[in-house]
């Protein structure tokens, strides 16, 4: 894994950051990378990447509200197991580390905006451009970012509902003035974000579907392949009003609801003791079950379908 950070071409101002995950060769020296409140992974910073001579397929990670991207590291270091560069977003100001209702909320457009120049930086990148398939691009993401992930890959938000939804934060007395002071009820940046270079879009428990201003109009939108993922026992994101709608009027969509008590944060990393115990609403699970059997059957889920939509040829499954 290594850290990338540049500056926004269009905004001086914004610096975008993401976690680049991909298939390398550490050598018996390389620093093992700790993420913070984690586990069970197997990153190796700035370890030399694979030399073979091949263009990987790419897939960019939105992460959750408040959330970031190392908080995924698993998904990443699986796809990367096998052959994806993985790309795990620190949306600007919307992140664990640096984060502003004005971002995280009012101006959610930014998501996907952050993601196609993120996208542009790794196709223009010396070192990493030559590595990378422009053909093969996939995006995929949890939460709010699994609605990005459905956002980016053309399914549209309803003008008025996504106004509505700015305006209840702008309206919101509990926040600072100084902030609703910044906050404006225009939806034409969130209108026409789509990325025509993503072509398959793998959403976990995305959300809040229908409060962000997506209606099952916009969703039709969405005219390339998804797949929709989520746990039966998910309260945060609820899958009827979420997941399932979305699946609903995607043409090209498979839902798949994991059975029993799954609520919404399996889809983060394993937790440390440190985590535990810290945060037991991200990394506690309900009894029975297995975070990490989970993790494999999610991962085989992501490649499986990315594969097939990719177009990613193997010689043999790994």
């Amino acid at each position: 894994m290594t850290q990338v950070e540049f500056t926004d071409p269009d905004d001086a101002s914004r610096t975008l950051d993401f976690m680049l995950i991909y298939p390398a060769s550490p050598q018996s020296d390389a620093p093992v990378f700790k993420v913070m409140l984690s586990t069970n992974l197997h990153l190796y910073k700035d370890a030399p990447p694979l030399a073979d001579g091949l263009k990987h397929p790419l897939v960019m990670f939105s992460h959750g509200a408040g959330g970031n991207g190392s908080g995924y590291a698993w998904f990443g270091e699986y796809l990367a197991s096998h052959g994806y560069i993985v790309a795990l977003l620190y949306h600007y100001r919307a992140n664990t580390f640096d984060s502003s209702a004005l971002y995280v909320r009012n101006r959610l457009w930014q998501r996907p905006r952050d993601i196609s120049i993120d996208i542009t930086h790794l196709l223009n990148d010396p070192a990493w451009g030559p590595r990378i398939d422009a053909r093969q691009i996939g995006v995929a993401g949890h939460s709010q970012g699994g609605f990005t992930a459905l956002w980016i890959g053309g399914a549209t938000v309803n003008p008025e509902r996504f106004a509505t939804f700015q305006r209840a934060w702008q309206n919101n007395e509990n926040l600072p003035l100084y902030l609703r002071e910044h906050m404006h009820a225009d939806p034409t940046p969130a209108l026409h974000v789509r990325d025509g270079r993503v072509k398959a879009a793998f959403a976990m428990a995305p959300g809040d579907i229908q409060g962000f201003g997506m209606d099952a109009a916009g969703l039709h939108n969405m005219a390339i392949p998804a797949y929709i993922i989520v746990g039966a026992g998910d309260t945060t994101t609820p899958p009827e009003d979420n997941a399932e709608f979305a699946a609903k009027h995607i043409s090209r969509a498979t839902l798949d609801i994991m059975p029993g008590p799954v609520g919404h944060e399996i889809f983060g990393n394993e937790c440390d003791q440190l985590g535990r115990e810290n945060y037991p609403e991200a990394c506690a699970d309900a009894a029975g079950i297995d975070r990490v059997k989970l993790h494999d059957y999610i991962g085989d889920a992501a490649v499986r379908f990315f594969d097939m939509s990719l177009g990613v040829q193997r010689k043999a499954r790994q």
